[in-house]
């Protein structure tokens, strides 16, 4: 990603709080096995610290660096273990079987599914939540490279167990709403 696009991430989340979890990824931490786990695009930080909360150390990865401070002073104010990194996911490497779980919220980049599939540890967990093509008629986004098609994001899980599978119209507390595809995926435990 290029370095303009990398300053209109950091302006976007200049001065703002972390905000809070996504309600899927709430709905889902008691399943997720304690021990590491991935934010993908991380953003301020709002699932990484609901992750660290529920007694995780976790490693967030954001192409913002601002995003990434702001991470970092509410980690260091809370005492939590999480591991900010201003990275750019194109190019970040995922080591084999490193991670008991994945999240990856908001985010769409189809060819890290492989990577994330391959990154976690027999019986770690992916949670994946994104927009739905459906999403375009109703909001942002609306450029269909960052909308699934329906199925698709369980096509994405590739060889992992799917647990937990819900496409369609998701409404939030406060009014909004949104198309979403959501998923608990796990790698099986080697026999």
């Amino acid at each position: 990603m290029s370095e303009p696009r990398r300053g209109d991430w950091d302006e976007r989340h200049r001065g703002q709080p972390p905000g809070e979890a996504e309600p899927f990824l709430a709905a889902m931490l008691a399943r997720i096995p304690r021990g590491v786990a991935l934010d993908v695009a991380a953003g301020r930080g709002r699932n990484a610290l609901a992750l660290a909360r529920a007694g995780m150390q976790v490693l967030a990865v954001d192409l913002s660096a601002e995003a990434m401070r702001i991470l970092a002073a509410a980690a260091r104010s809370a005492r939590l273990a999480i591991w900010p990194v201003a990275a750019n996911l194109d190019s970040f490497h995922l080591k084999d079987e490193s991670f008991d779980a994945i999240v990856n919220i908001n985010f769409l980049d189809r060819a890290l599914f492989p990577k994330f599939a391959r990154a976690l540890r027999p019986g770690g967990i992916l949670i994946a939540d994104t927009f739905l093509i459906d999403q375009a008629a109703i909001a942002h986004p609306r450029d269909p490279r960052f909308l699934l098609d329906h199925g698709e994001l369980r096509a994405l899980a590739g060889g992992l167990e799917i647990e937990e599978y819900r496409e369609g119209l998701t409404a939030y507390p406060g009014g909004e709403r949104a198309f979403r595809a959501s998923m608990v995926a796990r790698r099986r435990k080697s026999a």
